[in-house]
């Protein structure tokens, strides 16, 4: 996710209350970045019938301001595989007798989304017939990167709301 830092000009009269600074800063972080973030990559997901869950963390240090979002629940490791790709691998029929899915025919398998996020419908093999086999040789997946995507689109919202959330600390310091 973006970081962002910023410096606050100050007279030498005033008094900086830090913990007051902070507290506004982390109450924007909670209530306001966070639910963005974990609805943006929900949004992603939302047609995915094996979907994980997001769950976000703050952190604020000396030199960044920043909220991770990552995938939580059973699912997880599906989105993993989606959003970084994966490399050429044998799959292995575990607990069925064997592997059952379209292969052949005209076209080819078209995924439910594309890198950057974008949904493009369900996804589908085009023409094949089923069929069986015990092992297969599956020849990798290109990364969707998704949050390469969402950092990108939301880079200005994100340093937006931290100036606003900065204002609104220096507005209280002064009352």
């Amino acid at each position: 996710m973006p970081t962002v830092a910023f410096r606050i000009v100050r007279s030498h009269r005033a008094f900086v209350n830090h913990k007051q600074v902070r507290a506004v800063l982390e109450n924007a972080l909670e209530n306001e970045a966070k639910p963005h973030f974990v609805d943006a990559f929900k949004a992603i997901v939302a047609n995915w019938s094996n979907a994980p869950d997001f769950a976000a963390r703050k952190s604020i240090t000396n030199d960044s301001i920043s909220v991770t979002v990552y995938p939580t629940g059973k699912n997880k490791e599906i989105y993993g595989f989606v959003t970084k790709g994966t490399r050429p691998h044998t799959i292995t029929a575990k607990n069925a007798p064997r592997l059952v899915f379209m292969w052949g025919g005209p076209g080819s398998y078209k995924p439910k989304t594309a890198p950057g996020g974008v949904f493009g419908g369900p996804g589908v093999v085009v023409g094949g017939k089923l069929t069986f086999r015990k092992q297969v040789h599956h020849p990798g997946t290109k990364a969707r990167k998704f949050e390469e995507f969402i950092r990108k689109r939301e880079k200005v919202w994100f340093s937006r709301t931290m100036e606003n959330a900065w204002r609104r600390a220096i507005r209280a310091m002064k009352g």
